[in-house]
């Protein structure tokens, strides 16, 4: 079936449940308020390392616009890419503190810590995380009923949990170059989750050319002291084994920064693999975001690219596009 483009207009106006206006006229679809079918949205931060060092207010502008638009637009989480400070340092870490605290008692939100969020200096030489849990420990979010676990005794490694419209979901966070025995972990951890669409988050895994990261490719993990699984390897010990994982998202690549694959995993499930990262850009990614609003009664998912920097959409097929996801 040919379905008419979804106009950023009615992007919009369809967050909120009524009457769904496509770019080809207006159709009498109305979404079920708080059950399957109203619409709800995810945001992604993609690399904000430049502006934890240098534009603190376009962080803070991003999420204050998710906080100002949560209501409006259903957004039940938000996560970030990784790459969250430049160069690991505490001045950076209490911008980010300050950006991502907006969100706090307002939408859970988890983060993939990036290789430049481990190491001195923001240098990957080794995985002290210590000043990511200063900030954003264990006690800072295990009390939320949203928050399942962590791995080991710090935050660098957790799964969280919500339910939007009628669907169980889990979002599985991993640091940079995950290494086999956090691999193990993951797989345990979706294994004992089989009733949860599992949204798996990560610095490292997607490539800009439309492919995983893998052997000899540029900025793997194999390039840096800490070393780690890349994205190929992460789809082979893990991502592949398992029906309910459903999406992946990753930050780090430069070059255009973009990048999507679909690929099939072992037991038949589609698995939507996204890259984003923006942090080349002007002004140290000029605040683009991800939304992804998912569509229950279209088994959509709606990728948009925003900017409440700029207040503008990124309209290119890269920043625009749909997805095929079953949800009724």
């Amino acid at each position: 079936m040919n379905r008419p483009k979804l106009t950023r207009r009615a992007f919009i106006k369809s967050l909120g449940g009524g009457i769904v206006c496509l770019s080809s006229g207006c159709t009498s679809l109305r979404f079920v308020r708080g059950g399957r079918g109203r619409p709800f949205c995810i945001v992604a931060l993609p690399d904000t390392q430049i502006y934890a060092e240098s534009y603190p207010d376009i962080f803070i502008a991003q999420t204050q616009w998710v906080k100002n638009h949560k209501d409006e637009m259903n957004i039940v989480f938000v996560v970030h890419e990784g790459d969250i400070v430049n160069d690991n340092s505490e001045k950076q870490w209490r911008n980010a503190d300050k950006a991502m605290s907006i969100l706090d008692g307002v939408v859970p939100y988890c983060m993939a810590v990036g290789n430049h969020d481990m190491g001195p200096g923001g240098s990957a030489t080794n995985r002290d995380t210590t000043l990511f849990n200063k900030f954003f420990p264990v006690s800072r979010f295990e009390n939320e009923p949203w928050y399942g676990s962590h791995f080991g005794d710090d935050n660098d490694n957790v799964y969280c949990n919500f339910t939007a419209s009628g669907m169980k979901f889990m979002i599985l966070a991993l640091e940079f170059g995950p290494t086999d025995e956090l691999l193990d972990w993951a797989n345990r951890v979706v294994s004992q989750h089989k009733d949860r669409r599992v949204i798996v988050l990560t610095h490292c895994y997607m490539y800009s050319d439309d492919t995983r990261v893998g052997e000899g490719g540029n900025y793997s993990p194999r390039e840096f002291d800490c070393g780690g699984n890349d994205g190929e390897e992460m789809w082979e010990k893990f991502v592949r084994k398992h029906e309910n994982i459903s999406l992946v998202l990753s930050g780090h690549i430069i070059n255009d920064g973009l990048g999507k694959l679909t690929s099939t995993a072992d037991p038949g499930n589609k698995v939507h693999q996204l890259l984003a990262n923006y942090q080349m850009k002007e002004n140290g990614g000029n605040g683009w975001l991800r939304i992804m609003k998912f569509v229950p009664e279209d088994n959509r998912i709606y990728v948009r690219t925003y900017s409440p920097f700029l207040k503008r959409y990124a309209t290119d097929e890269q920043n625009e596009f749909e997805l095929h996801y079953e949800m009724r």
